[in-house]
């Protein structure tokens, strides 16, 4: 993804200087809502889109583009509960003798795991887009999150860019190559790079722990405290969005 990244913005939002309880708070609050509701839970997805885009400045755009990553592991899980077999279909085509069509009962059910898993995704990208990783660390340590648990998420959040960022390089080389040329050089090239994403990021874990052995890692990540100060006045906006977020549960389910 072109332009600034998720880091970028997380210290570059407006609501930067919120303490990140108030907005773990917020998004808990939310992901209740979402989990708890009916087909309503799609105005979550909005609410948050309007939060982040006019509240933290964040590009639609950028949000947008960020919703679209998920749809590939949410679509084929939408079209499993759509798509059924026997009589029991209301609009079907025959495959192989077989009836293959969809019914109005896993329309309704796809639809509404599909906005719950959209407004979901939405709770997550406010938090990453306008919080630090160490200042949500920080605080999930201080209500007693298990140690192995934050180092493990810090880690994979790390390395995440770094798979990113070899991934992208070795595909840059590949296609300067010729390598995506065709549909077996696609095949190819996926394959190859796979398989060197996989020794390469290897090679730079190893390197990782090496360098924290150097430097006295004995089991634990220090992560520096962070210079977020609680303030009423900023707690303020979140609990009312907080509020609406109940009573768009209670009015709209």
């Amino acid at each position: 993804m072109s332009g600034p990244s998720l880091d970028f913005w997380a210290y570059h939002n407006r609501l930067r200087e919120v303490h990140p309880g108030v907005k773990l708070t917020f998004v808990a609050v939310a992901m209740g809502v979402i989990l708890t509701s009916g087909p309503g839970v799609g105005l979550v997805a909005f609410f948050m889109a309007a939060v982040l885009t006019l509240g933290a400045g964040v590009p639609l755009r950028l949000y947008l583009r960020l919703l679209i990553l998920p749809l590939g592991f949410l679509v084929p899980g939408v079209l499993a509960i759509i798509l059924d077999t026997g009589a029991a279909v209301s609009w079907a085509v025959s495959v192989a003798g077989m009836r293959v069509g969809v019914t109005e009962t896993g329309l309704v059910l796809a639809l509404k795991l599909g906005l719950r898993s959209l407004a979901a995704v939405s709770c997550l990208y406010f938090l990453a887009l306008t919080t630090p990783l160490p200042a949500v660390l920080g605080v999930l340590r201080r209500v007693g999150v298990p140690a192995l648990a934050l180092e493990i998420a810090a880690l994979t959040y790390r390395y995440l860019f770094v798979l990113v960022r070899v991934a992208r390089g070795i595909y840059f080389s590949q296609t300067a190559r010729g390598g995506y040329g065709s549909a077996r050089g696609v095949l190819r090239s996926l394959g190859l790079l796979t398989g060197q994403l996989f020794l390469i990021t290897h090679q730079r874990a190893q390197v990782l722990y090496t360098a924290l052995l150097a430097r006295g890692y004995q089991d634990m990540l220090l992560v520096p405290p962070q210079g977020c100060r609680w303030s009423g006045a900023a707690a303020l906006p979140f609990a009312g969005l907080a509020a609406l977020l109940v009573l768009l549960r209670v009015f709209w389910g």
